[in-house]
């Protein structure tokens, strides 16, 4: 029996070349992962925008206003969710025609001049829709803390006022828009629906807006 198998060892050790030739190999697929996806990353964003007034703000000035700045900060992170701060700055207001006013016990002629002001301070949370690199990145967003409010009634030289912080929430939804996947510089739009928990003097039932803004982002990593 030894005489055969020398033979038949060397018929293996002669196929096996021959063997892993045929044998196909799998190719290696190299995968590109974006910074902005592996890590996480930063945005800031700067907006202006028109607020509807709604509530008992509607009551105390029924006019939009025009005068509203947005301040947002985000740490965005991997799962497509990110935390981060606001702030901005928001002041409406009103004249209206001379009248007779009963305020307390005293009754005042005057022409009234309505001004309120607010610089929203909060926390956000949001989740995208799209990776942190895409190119357009729809989210929704709920934010909540507090706000600087600066109530002031003229009635003529007489001012009644009431001013300090209050607490606030802000669910909103919005559109960031890059143009390309991973380019830094976008614009956004965004709907913001804010409830300052304010009461005072002509302005009941807490002071609602909602709030139309546009504007500029950047993000990096």
């Amino acid at each position: 029996m030894n005489r055969y198998m020398l033979p038949a060892l060397l018929a293996i050790t002669l196929a096996l070349p021959a063997l892993a030739q045929t044998t196909p190999e799998r190719p290696y697929v190299y995968e590109s992962v974006s910074e902005y996806d592996r890590y996480v990353t930063f945005n800031l964003s700067a907006r202006y925008g028109v607020a509807l007034p709604m509530g008992g703000l509607k009551t105390y000035t029924s006019g939009t206003s025009a005068t509203n700045l947005a301040l947002d900060g985000e740490w965005l992170f991997p799962q497509r969710f990110s935390i981060g701060l606001k702030s901005g700055y928001q002041y409406t207001s009103e004249r209206l025609p001379r009248q007779t006013i009963y305020y307390g016990d005293q009754t005042i002629s005057a022409v009234q001049t309505r001004t309120f002001s607010v610089i929203p301070v909060m926390a956000s949370l949001s989740y995208y829709f799209a990776q942190n690199s895409g190119a357009i990145r729809p989210y929704v967003q709920i934010a909540g803390g507090g706000a600087f409010v600066d109530y002031i009634n003229y009635f003529g030289a007489l001012a009644d006022q009431s001013k300090g912080f209050k607490g606030a929430i802000a669910p909103a939804i919005g559109l960031k828009f890059y143009g390309r996947p991973e380019q830094k510089f976008g614009a956004e739009i965004q709907a913001q629906y804010q409830n300052v928990f304010f009461n005072y003097g002509q302005l009941p039932n807490n002071a609602p807006s909602l709030m139309l803004s546009a504007g500029l982002i950047y993000r990096w990593y």
